[in-house]
């Protein structure tokens, strides 16, 4: 990471004076969210998605610049809802939002983050860009009322899991290095690859992340928040699908009655970890990395793409 980094320190920087500079003379309350939010900003991959992308492509632009500052609010904005809707009380290892203000609070200021990307490209007419930003808030918000409406029903199959992750995250992996792409004035056909291979890695990256939901107590991260929140994931999906009859209902039946139950959810986790969907997962994930990896080999060699390869394996 530090060495991807270090190709694009400059930019990096760029970027977060830029988000600075955007709020800071919005109001106080605006002002002391703004701060919270970003005061921690977590890896920034999405950004450096974008900034990797236009290197390859050639062109380390100011519009490429304000592609990076359109992801980050946008990206900033769809946490501060998701908090909310998922009633998550923390984020990045800090209290959330909502819970260090309100939820009233916390849905207007990522409705003033998504209303501050739009004027931006606005003001500069970057409207390709605000087309593209448009477009991918239509498909996440229809990843979370989608995933709303599977939730706790218990009967979410495999295709409709992964339209689910497509929506709610691989489509932004796939907007950011499509961004920098057309910010370097890149071909049409070159952006569409470009963003196929960030669909691909935000997929895997998503398998990744609920993986690891069902991990073991030294990995660092909150367990069973997937199954609390009523969300059957990939690892789930396939463990039921092999499981004996019998023990596919039992397991059925705590889900519907007692997911809840301190002693009960233990054991869905132990059934998950025991079954073939934690091996089947991290499978589909390295399909979705390497297939990835191998668009990425036939493009132009450069460090950016060099970096760009460092980064998805790292992801």
């Amino acid at each position: 990471m530090k060495k991807i980094q270090a190709l694009i320190t400059a930019e990096m920087l760029a970027l977060e004076e830029q988000v600075h500079t955007l709020v800071q003379n919005d109001g106080h309350l605006p002002q002391r969210v703004a701060q919270y939010a970003f005061q921690v900003p977590g890896k920034q991959l999405r950004p450096m998605l974008v900034f990797l992308a236009a290197g390859a492509c050639g062109g380390m632009t100011a519009k490429a610049l304000r592609s990076a500052v359109l992801v980050t609010l946008l990206h900033q904005a769809s946490l501060a809802h998701d908090d909310v809707v998922d009633e998550a009380t923390h984020r990045r290892g800090r209290p959330a939002i909502h819970t260090v203000w309100n939820n009233k609070v916390a849905v207007l200021f990522g409705d003033y983050l998504l209303a501050k990307s739009l004027r931006l490209a606005t003001q500069h007419q970057d409207h390709d860009l605000m087309a593209l930003i448009a477009e991918t808030v239509q498909v996440m918000s229809e990843g979370e009322l989608l995933q709303l409406a599977q939730s706790h029903t218990y009967d979410t199959t495999e295709a409709v899991y992964l339209n689910i992750i497509y929506k709610k995250t691989a489509h932004l992996f796939g907007t950011c290095l499509a961004l920098g792409a057309m910010a370097a004035g890149a071909p049409v056909a070159q952006v569409a690859t470009l963003r196929q291979i960030g669909e691909q890695v935000g997929i895997a990256f998503q398998l990744k992340d609920d993986w690891l939901d069902y991990g073991t107590e030294d990995l660092g991260k909150p367990l069973g928040m997937d199954l609390q929140e009523g969300r059957l994931t990939l690892p789930l999906i396939h463990a039921l699908q092999q499981a004996p009859s019998q023990k596919g209902k039992e397991i059925l039946h705590t889900l519907r009655h007692s997911q809840h139950h301190p002693q009960r959810q233990k054991e869905i986790l132990a059934f998950v970890r025991q079954s073939p969907g934690m091996g089947y997962t991290q499978k589909m994930m390295l399909q979705y990395q390497q297939k990835a990896l191998q668009i990425l080999a036939n493009t132009v060699t450069s460090p950016y793409q060099e970096a760009l390869c460092t980064l998805i394996q790292y992801i």
